[in-house]
């Protein structure tokens, strides 16, 4: 009987542990201060999505009309990874990209009030191989939605 009651004990402590070492779970009130948006613009209509991530993968969509904010399944973990490693170099080498067209993409990293951003033409066939890869990335989060 006691080895039943400390084994449930140990078993209950033990998930406590799991589900505090989690990452932590944002709002639209607790997203960080440093995070990366991006997004894709309309030129003809001057429509806008922008999804803010996360760096633990939380993803959300913020309204340019109404300034509401949707929360979507995470992103996975690998493509989190890659989103912010990208940027972050982008950042580092002081890459400069600003290309319109009818439909422009961009990524931006922001850290309060600090911002840098990248645009690019979706249809521009000659983005670098980095961006390409980026861009394809965000296209196919766009499409699904990850909701």
């Amino acid at each position: 009987m006691k080895k039943s009651i400390y084994f449930l004990l140990a078993a209950f402590v033990l998930s406590l542990t799991f589900i505090s070492c989690g990452s932590p779970k944002y709002t639209r009130d607790t997203i960080p201060e440093l995070r990366v948006e991006f997004g894709y613009m309309n030129q003809k209509t001057g429509g806008t999505n922008t999804y803010i991530l996360a760096e633990n993968g939380q993803l959300f969509q913020k309204s340019s009309i109404s300034n509401r904010y949707t929360e979507y399944k995470k992103v996975r973990e690998k493509d989190a990874e890659f989103i912010y490693s990208t940027v972050d170099q982008m950042k580092q080498s002081n890459n400069t990209m600003y290309k319109i067209g009818e439909e422009t993409h961009f990524v931006r990293i922001r850290n309060g009030v600090e911002l840098q951003e990248w645009k690019w033409d979706a249809n521009d066939p000659n983005l670098p191989v980095d961006i390409k890869r980026l861009d394809e990335l965000l296209v196919s989060i766009f499409e699904k939605k990850i909701d």
